[in-house]
This record gives structure tokens, sequence and C-alpha cells, in this order.
């Protein structure tokens, strides 16, 4: 079977949104569709795709700003975690798998950015929305009253036991490339370099410090 995975660019702060689609059954989910719900919906009709979900890694407004319009006009389910505030149609729970076509999207709960926050696995591919970026992580604090550091740490704990080849789609190009591999991460990114989760959170109170120490945009 083949994979179709594209990841789109869907305004906001340099949001990242996909398409994952069966080339066989030619059924298809969108991910983050973001502020450009129109241009994911226009590319999955270019390559004749179905869509049978929209999915949102979690609930802040730049992830599911768009799928109001996509569910108008795909009439599918709106799925995101289970602990959600966001109505939705579809709620599921660490593990949970949707299959599209011959595909199968595994969803690994991942709290600590906002606690509602999920990674969707598909084949080799990890979208880890505000998780995880190229280098970088989400943020927590007061700019996000919901987050938790500790469970942040847990997650990227959890992400880190993965295979190392799996590859890295994150929901922000905030880093020096759009995408990345778990290995690459474990190896480079400097918040899962820390040892302990003091380690982690002293990186994380003096970022900028960091940042600017080693050059890093």
């Amino acid at each position: 079977r083949v994979m179709i995975f594209e990841q789109i660019r869907v305004n906001g702060d340099r949001n990242l949104g996909y398409l994952i689609g069966d080339e066989t059954h030619r059924q298809a989910a969108i991910v983050d569709a973001s502020y450009a719900p129109e241009r994911m919906l226009e590319r999955a009709e270019q390559l004749r795709l179905k869509v049978c979900y929209v999915i949102s890694t979690h609930s802040h407004k730049d992830h599911i700003a768009g799928n109001g319009y996509l569910v108008e006009h795909t009439s599918t389910p709106e799925v995101l975690h289970e602990s959600t505030p966001h109505p939705c149609s579809l709620r599921v729970r660490d593990n949970d798998e949707l299959t599209v076509g011959n595909l199968s999207l595994l969803f690994l709960h991942t709290p600590g950015h906002i606690p509602d926050h999920v990674c969707v696995l598909a084949e080799n591919k990890l979208l880890t929305g505000d998780i995880l970026f190229v280098g970088k992580i989400g943020g927590t604090g007061p700019h996000f009253p919901e987050s938790d550091p500790r469970h942040q740490w847990d997650s990227l704990q959890r992400l880190m036991r993965l295979d190392g080849k799996i590859e890295v789609w994150p929901g922000h190009d905030y880093g020096v490339r759009p995408s990345s591999t778990i290995g690459d991460e474990i190896a480079t990114n400097p918040f899962l370099l820390t040892k302990t989760y003091e380690e982690f959170l002293h990186l994380k109170e003096h970022w900028p410090e960091y940042k600017k120490a080693h050059n890093i945009a």
C-alpha cells in the first residue's frame, strides 16, 4: 500500500497542517487544518481523496480554526482527545486507532502544552503538534494557563522511547527545518538532552539566554 502524505502551510504563526491518504482506497484524514481549511480540502480534491476524518492534535484555536469549514463541506467527524473541552463528534483515547483505507492512525496522548494534546502516528511519521518541534518544544507557562511542564516532560520521555527512525512532523515550522526524526531530536534537541526534570525546567526558564548564547533563532 502507498501512503499519501503532504505537509501544507496553513497560515497562522508558521502553522503546518497535514493530509494523510491511502492511495488504494482514496480515503484521507486532514490534521490541524488551522487557518487554511480551503487549501487542505482543495488539495484532497486534486488528489481525488475522500476526507474521512478531521483531526486536531489539540484544541488551541490555531489548530481547530478550520475544522468547522471542513466538517460542513465533508460531513465527516471532528476528532480530538477525549479530555478536550472543545465540542467534537469523535473523541479518542490514548492508544486508540482509526483506519483510513488500509492506513492505521495511532493516537498517543501527550499532555503538557495543553491537557488534550495528542500525537498521531501514521506508519513511520509522527505528527507532534505543539509538544515537540524541530530543536524546540511547545510552550508552557503564563501564556498557556492549562499547561503543565511536568506532564510535558513525561510526554517527551514517552516520545523518546519510540523508534529513532520515526519521522517528526510538527504543528509549526519553528525549527531549522520543517521535519526531523526522533533520533535526530534525541541527539540534538536541547530539551531532550536534559537528564532530569529539574534540568529541563531550568532550561525552559532560561531559554532566551540559552538561545542567545548558542545563536538559535
